[in-house]
């Protein structure tokens, strides 16, 4: 879970530079008539939110958006079937009123939101004294180079900028009680392993590897943490006061938000608390009415989509920029996903991306993505 912190220990000391800066389960859904609905992709250009910084050690997976098209089923066999006789047709009654064809309504993000807030207070997994909720996650961070530093996107460089880029996976395991105000334990996160690597010779890159050297010999200690540490961006605010101090309906979630923060634009404000939403969702902690509260807050924002379906599990996509302001000539975009599992309430994954097209990393590769699975655990690691 120290990602993004290892990252900023370590990118001094190679790069030499500053950086710049989730019953009712499926009932409250759609009937779909026992088949899938075909994913709809994006919309080509919505507003929604700024996040300030990295979204942080325990926040960020992605289901990208699925683009179905150029596909052709084979033709059937051609079978001959003598043609019905009369006495074959049947017709309607005299006066009969014909039954009426029904068609599903389209899904909603806030019908999916309202789902799985449900399924959040419902849908168990609450530990029992002497219990934990582990979250098992995995993480992939794109790393950038122009030759002399190793950075994020967007940390002093750009991805137009990069001349080699790698995505790099590491993970781990943490571990909450049903206090969340007690200790939150942290195994130690895995060693890096470059997964794929972007530019000539970029397998190779000698920066890179001594990149790696040193964050494997700094190790990934785990231990305990009150509270869960504090929220990435947070103010210092400690992961437990914001599950322990926010109320149990989303008008409330929201109103408490706009108390704390003293944004500019409505704009800037929608953008922060969705990622504050988003990042304390992902945790995967606090009771079944909270994260139902903050569930269906998150829905409340403008500007989603539905970008990904796969039996109970959505993907809401939520693009905004960089700006204060939702268009402005020259801005970098920002897309970011929460993938949420509707029959359990529990978020599976969130992603978060700026790549906008056309340099040395594939287009669909992000910036981050984590995946995350929650289960319940009789105790700690020994």
């Amino acid at each position: 879970m120290d990602v993004f912190e290892k990252v900023e220990r370590i990118k001094p000391e190679i790069e030499g530079v500053e950086e710049s800066i989730a019953a009712a389960r499926m009932r409250l859904m759609t009937e779909i008539r026992g088949e899938e609905r075909p994913v709809r992709a994006r919309p080509v250009r919505r507003t929604w939110f700024l996040a300030a910084g990295a979204t942080g050690a325990l926040a960020a997976a992605t289901v990208g958006v699925l683009f179905v098209g150029g596909m052709t089923a084979p033709k059937p066999p051609v079978v001959a079937h003598p043609a019905p006789t009369p006495a074959q047709t049947a017709s309607p009654a005299p006066g009969a009123t014909p039954t009426p064809t029904v068609s599903a309504a389209p899904e909603t993000v806030q019908g999916v939101f309202t789902a799985a807030s449900a399924s959040a207070i419902h849908g168990g997994l609450t530990p029992q004294p002497g219990q934990y909720r582990r979250v098992t996650w995995t993480s992939d961070l794109l790393l950038v180079s122009d030759g002399t530093t190793i950075t994020q996107p967007g940390y002093g460089l750009s991805h137009a900028m990069a001349t080699r880029a790698w995505v790099v996976r590491t993970g781990g395991e943490f571990y909450v009680s049903a206090d969340v105000t007690g200790d939150w334990y942290f195994s130690p996160s895995t060693p890096p392993v470059v997964l794929s690597a972007y530019g000539q010779d970029a397998a190779a890159d000698v920066q890179m590897q001594q990149y790696l050297d040193r964050w494997n010999a700094e190790g990934a200690p785990g231990g305990f943490r009150a509270g869960g540490g504090p929220l990435p961006d947070g103010d210092g605010m400690l992961r437990s006061e914001f599950l322990t101090s926010l109320p149990e309906d989303a008008d409330g979630v929201l109103a408490w938000f706009r108390a704390r923060q003293g944004s500019s634009s409505d704009y800037h404000h929608d953008a922060m608390v969705g990622w504050t939403l988003m990042t304390l969702l992902a945790c995967n902690a606090g009771t079944g009415e909270v994260r139902a509260a903050m569930l269906k807050a998150l829905g409340a924002l403008p500007g989603a989509s539905i970008v990904g379906s796969h039996g109970s599990v959505r993907t809401i996509a939520f693009d905004s920029t960089f700006q204060e302001e939702p268009e402005r000539p020259g801005e970098v975009r920002r897309h970011q996903t929460i993938t949420v599992d509707v029959s359990t309430g529990r978020v599976t994954g969130l992603s978060d991306s700026t790549n906008p097209g056309g340099s040395i990393v594939p287009d669909d590769v992000v910036d981050e993505r984590d995946d995350y699975t929650v289960d319940l655990v009789d105790g700690l690691p020994g």
